[in-house]
């Protein structure tokens, strides 16, 4: 996996997440300004890539759990343990956040 921070390859992400599926995930989301959640933790039920140029992340939790959406993601990192999505806005500033583990974030 890389471990550089580069433009949204929807294939590369939509894999990546999508592998982790069935399992227990822990999810970090933040929103800038405005929401801040860490270590929110569901089984993964199915996830999905959408857009282009800036790109839309659903994650489907399992059962009732819910689901979650973030968009306007521009820049992943993807590793063994851990995938990250980021956006940024026009002014280059980072706006918001979805990572995604199968282990906690540290506090």
């Amino acid at each position: 996996m890389n471990q550089v921070i580069q433009n949204i390859d929807p294939a590369e992400l939509q894999e990546a997440l999508t592998r982790w599926g069935g399992q227990l995930v822990y999810v970090h989301l933040e929103v800038n300004p405005g929401a801040y959640w860490r270590n929110g933790k569901a089984v993964l039920d199915a996830a999905f890539v959408r857009g282009s140029g800036t790109f839309r992340v659903f994650l489907q939790l399992d059962g009732e759990q819910g689901l979650i959406q973030v968009d306007q993601l521009t820049h992943m990192q993807l590793t063994d343990d851990q995938v990250i999505c980021i956006g940024y806005d026009q002014q280059s500033r980072l706006s918001r956040t979805l990572e995604v583990s199968l282990t906690p974030f540290k506090m």
